[in-house]
């Protein structure tokens, strides 16, 4: 038996039929997508809990144009064949993957249609925050520098700016060998103690001597195009899940 609480209610998981008294045994319904507010449902694991929300999405295609869900303390689920329920309490209960926006965000390997318009006017050397106002349908510039700074740091924004930058890199002879050199010019010629170091500190940074099996090429073009540390990652993650919280614009 486990307890989850929603708004701050407590509300009980019971991990078998055994645990389930009786007067909730007559509330549960065989079909949990069938369910309705206040019935008791079975999880594919065998738990039941109770059905606390139902929603329904509209669908401009298909047979079934509309959708149901449930959601319980544990999560919400579509109401389709082949759905999936589990009794594990997922991160984003009110979202059908657990996850909250920024996660999906975050974690997403191609870009969007919107992200590649963000790529193609960060490449223009545009401020990452008017870029963003540009791409995404939000006139709200603190959330769209906070945006921005979550996007830049995502691998799929890093290596679509790349790509985006190799024809101006190389009709300017900037080449990996090129900025390595340069560095390397300066590591070994600077008279400045403190500026020999930081040079090979980057070299350190981009030849990545603790996992020599990778070169960090996003590093070689730094010049140009920066990501960002965990540190700044996390302090703009706070004021854009207080600003928006349903996470980044999508699209």
């Amino acid at each position: 038996m486990r307890k989850y609480r929603v708004n701050k209610v407590p509300y009980t998981v019971f991990d078998n039929i055994n645990e389930v008294p009786l007067d909730i045994r007559a509330k549960i319904i065989d079909d949990w997508k069938a369910a309705e507010i206040g019935d008791w449902v079975t999880a594919d694991d065998g738990s039941i809990m109770e059905v606390l929300r139902k929603g329904k999405m509209g669908r401009t295609k298909g047979k079934d144009r509309i959708r149901y869900n449930i959601g319980t303390c544990t999560g919400t689920y579509p109401c389709v064949e082949g759905a999936k329920f589990s009794s594990e309490k997922m991160d984003n209960i009110y979202s059908f993957g657990g996850k909250f926006s920024i996660d999906y965000i975050l974690d997403r390997d191609k870009l969007t249609k919107k992200e590649e318009v963000f790529v193609s006017f960060l490449s223009t050397g545009m401020p990452m925050q008017e870029a963003y106002l540009k791409a995404f349908p939000t006139n709200d510039e603190g959330y769209a520098l906070s945006a921005a700074k979550i996007l830049t740091s995502t691998e799929r924004v890093k290596t679509a700016m790349k790509k985006e930058l190799e024809p101006v890199m190389e009709e300017l002879g900037i080449t990996p060998e090129y900025v390595l050199g340069t560095i390397k010019i300066m590591a070994d010629d600077a008279e400045r103690d403190e500026t020999r170091l930081k040079a090979l500190m980057k070299l350190s940074d981009i030849l990545d001597l603790e996992d020599k099996t990778s070169t960090k090429v996003t590093q070689i073009s730094g010049a140009i195009f920066k990501g960002f540390s965990d540190k700044q990652l996390e302090d703009t993650k706070r004021p854009l899940l207080e600003v928006h919280e349903g996470g980044l614009a999508d699209g």
